[in-house]
């Protein structure tokens, strides 16, 4: 459930790393205020790339998902299943670090870390980064907000989430919930909504 191959661990550092040095001259040539989230041509809402470097640039490690369990993100797998919706598209498996559940969100600190899977059932590769916050924790009128966008109320969970595909384009939009390109979860694997939750 956990292989990975450590090519693939190399070639998304290596994106990395090149955004991140691309950082600085795009930073420097912008018109826009730093940081500062925009629009597409399409009205869809897009993320800074200042603020997309940062955040890849902070989990880029996790590729590898052995040093994610080894630093606090856990499998949901066994709790919630692998998510797809048939008519929207793929999730995958979420590995969920229970110390960042709380009112605090940080694009540094994703609080799951989204995996798609293989035709096994193996770690295929990180594709996005949830931000959560517990429905319970947060106390404010308005949403908590990332990246210029508001979170939104999961429909089953008690939880405020925002997607963030940072790993793989979603053709219908960065902070979609489902992606198209993410592969269907594979026979076998629980499937949220429909095995999980109990």
């Amino acid at each position: 459930m956990h292989m990975y191959r450590n090519s693939s661990t190399r070639r998304f550092r290596v994106v990395v790393a090149a955004a991140t040095i691309t950082l600085g001259i795009v930073a420097a040539v912008s018109a826009g205020p730093a940081g500062a989230a925009a629009h597409g041509d399409d009205g869809e809402h897009t993320m800074a790339v200042e603020e997309q470097a940062a955040a890849m640039a902070a989990t880029a490690r996790y590729q590898d998902v052995a040093i994610a369990e080894a630093e606090g993100w856990a499998s949901s797998i066994d709790t919630l299943g692998c998510f797809q919706d048939d008519a929207r598209g793929g999730m995958g498996v979420h590995y969920v670090n229970d110390s960042l559940m709380d009112d605090v969100v940080d694009i540094a600190k994703p609080e799951a870390l989204v995996y798609e899977l293989d035709a096994t059932g193996a770690v295929a590769g990180l594709v996005a980064h949830e931000y959560i916050v517990p429905v319970e924790a947060w106390t404010s009128a308005e949403p908590p907000q990332l990246f210029g966008m508001d979170f939104h109320q999961h429909p089953v969970l008690p939880l405020w989430v925002l997607h963030t595909w940072m790993w793989k384009e979603n053709p219908t939009g960065m902070f979609s919930d489902w992606n198209p390109a993410v592969r269907p979860c594979p026979a076998g694997v629980p499937i949220f909504g429909v095995d999980l939750p109990e």
